[in-house]
């Protein structure tokens, strides 16, 4: 009996050797032959009949979900912002935070008004409606993306795509994805952005002609004024290809697509420079600088850890793919298979490297820079439901997918067919357990619905009835009251997002800079606060802005307005004060006396 040497040379066994291996063949067969089995079409019914109850259990959670928070109560305090930007665009002011003001970059998402503006005209102006539909219309469009995505990740295996499949549509289940789709921000359509581009390259890279390089690249190029990080795709994705891809078309391709990319991202930042005077949002100085000191800080001490932990919570199973993929190489080593003679085959670590195109790797590194970025340097204001660590998920999710595709495939073919009783029994029982994980968020979901339309807490989008809730007004004291004074009031807060939808013909001084480039470029400081402006109204800074309490509280300028704490107004967070020269002095006065004496 002849074998092969790792050199490719013929060798002869040992007679002895020769008989062991012979017989050992023959009782593997024989038990083979004894194992009960399942025909393939048997296994084939089994499999498709547990993915369909795994989609259809996923798809009712996250319609739930959705659903039971359908409501302006829903919405976040930041979505409002973008509306007061759509209004400002639409009443022919630009992309200005005060009606008269100047053109500030206070959105971090500059291309989500494609979104916002419409459907402000569409509502008639209604922003608590068209804050809500401009997350929510993306969700649906999210939703298909990925599946598009999923299905290009998986290839053509019908078992890799089932595997895929049931992975993806459970992770994101059991997620918080959901709240973003009824957050009213903008988190879904920069996820849209990015699946999008993902499929994009996908698509032109298997031509890999220049002018497609030229078509991603500037495509690519919008990522900045989508989500900022998501620049990191634009960027490594074309980077890698150069570096790591042999195929000179490729090579080319990927030039074409990263000079583009810088072209227009340089376009982006001259032509934000000359108009708002920042070349960046104005919120990346809040929120990746030490801009507001130290007592921001030591409020979200730990929070992008916890948040970070919370997210890995529901997708750690790709991960772990990923992970299985590249530590033991077992899908890797089965796509290299079929190297040349005499090529010794590579394991683990090697092995995964060798099976993963040069896109891949791009994508995997644009993944992990993103959570570290998330994670490193970003103070999570206005982080929650871990909104900051979704913006890379369908970069995670691509590679995850190629991953348990290749271990599906492993699978496959070093089964054979007829497939083992064993594993299609194991299969529904690994099925089982995620019907089980999935069981009590669904009821939870559908107890909240259930309470929600009980409550009459669905499909509210009166913010103006909502102003004069117990939840806004022991935040803003009597913001109802005061929007319904005249325009000429000036107003000075660090919450502005809802107390801008509710005051559009007001100036609203952002004191925390998010929205004014006199606070966000440098720290706070009351005498260019008080030089620039002369609010008849401050609605004191929250709690956490510690060093901008006590400039304000310390500025001889205050000694003109009467303080009222919030002991005194029974308001949660901060007091107001009201400029004793302001026209709008008395009427504020009674306000307050008012709404003071209803509360004894």
């Amino acid at each position: 009996m002849e074998t092969t040497l790792p050199g490719g040379e013929r060798a002869e066994l040992p007679a002895d050797a020769s008989e062991g291996q012979g017989a050992a063949e023959e009782t593997a067969a024989s038990a083979a032959g004894r194992a009960p089995s399942l025909s393939r079409e048997a296994v084939r019914r089994l499999a498709s009949a547990c993915f369909w109850i795994t989609m259809a259990l996923c798809l009712a959670l996250m319609a739930l979900k959705t659903a039971a928070r359908f409501d302006l109560t829903t919405l976040w305090d930041d979505a409002y912002m973008f509306q007061r930007y759509a209004h400002n665009i639409v009443a022919g002011h630009g992309i200005s935070w005060n009606p008269q003001g100047p053109p500030v970059y206070g959105l971090t998402s500059l291309a989500f008004l494609a979104a916002s503006v419409p459907l402000h005209v569409v509502t008639g102006g209604n922003t608590s409606l068209a804050a809500m539909l401009q997350s929510f219309a993306c969700g649906p469009v999210l939703l298909v993306l990925l599946v598009l995505l999923v299905l290009r990740a998986a290839g053509d295996g019908k078992a890799a795509r089932l595997c895929c499949f049931a992975l993806v549509a459970f992770c994101v289940a059991r997620s918080t994805l959901t709240d973003h789709f009824v957050s009213g921000m903008d988190t879904s359509f920069g996820l849209c952005f990015l699946t999008a581009y993902l499929l994009l390259a996908l698509r032109l890279l298997g031509d890999a002609r220049v002018a497609g390089g030229v078509a991603l690249g500037a495509f690519g190029g919008l990522a900045f004024s989508v989500r900022p990080e998501l620049t990191a795709f634009a960027v490594l994705v074309p980077l890698a290809l150069i570096a790591l891809e042999r195929d000179r078309a490729r090579r080319r391709f990927a030039l074409a697509a990263l000079a583009t990319t810088a072209g227009v991202l340089a376009l982006h930042l001259a032509i934000a420079k000359l108009y708002f005077g920042s070349p960046v949002p104005l919120p990346f100085y809040a929120k990746s600088t030490n801009l507001y000191g130290s007592g921001i800080l030591r409020a979200y001490r730990g929070r992008p850890t916890i948040d970070l932990f919370d997210w890995l919570d529901f997708f750690w199973p790709l991960f772990a793919v990923i992970a299985l993929d590249i530590l033991a190489g077992l899908g890797a080593r089965q796509a290299a298979a079929g190297a040349p003679a005499g090529e010794r085959l590579r394991t683990g670590p090697r092995a995964w490297w060798a099976a993963s195109s040069a896109f891949d790797k791009g994508v995997l590194a644009a993944t992990l820079l993103c959570l570290a970025y998330s994670w490193l340097f970003v103070v999570p204001i206005m982080g929650f439901s871990q909104r900051f660590y979704y913006a890379p998920l369908p970069g995670l999710i691509y590679i995850a997918c190629r991953s348990a595709a290749r271990l599906a495939r492993t699978l496959t073919d070093s089964l054979g067919q007829p497939a083992p009783a064993a594993l299609p029994v194991a299969g529904v029982a690994a099925l089982a357990v995620l019907w089980l994980h999935l069981s009590t968020p669904l009821a939870t979901a559908g107890k909240d619905l259930a309470g929600a339309a009980a409550g009459n807490r669905l499909g509210h989008f009166n913010i103006v009835k909502h102003g004069s809730a117990s939840g806004p007004q022991k935040y803003w004291f009597a913001i109802d009251r005061v929007s319904t004074l005249p325009d000429d009031l000036v107003i000075a807060t660090t919450e502005v997002g809802m107390l801008g939808a509710m005051n559009l013909g007001k100036t609203i001084v952002d004191m925390a800079g998010l929205n004014d480039r006199r606070f966000a470029l440098e720290p706070f400081s009351a005498d260019r606060f008080f030089e620039a402006y002369k609010p008849d109204l401050i609605y004191m800074p929250h709690p956490h802005y510690e060093k901008m309490i006590a400039d304000l509280e310390a500025h001889p300028e205050m000694a003109r307005y009467v303080a009222y704490s919030k002991k005194k107004l029974g308001t949660s967070q901060f007091g107001i004060a009201v400029r004793r020269g302001s026209p709008h002095f008395e009427r504020l006065q009674q306000i307050v006396k008012e709404k003071t004496s209803s509360k004894k």
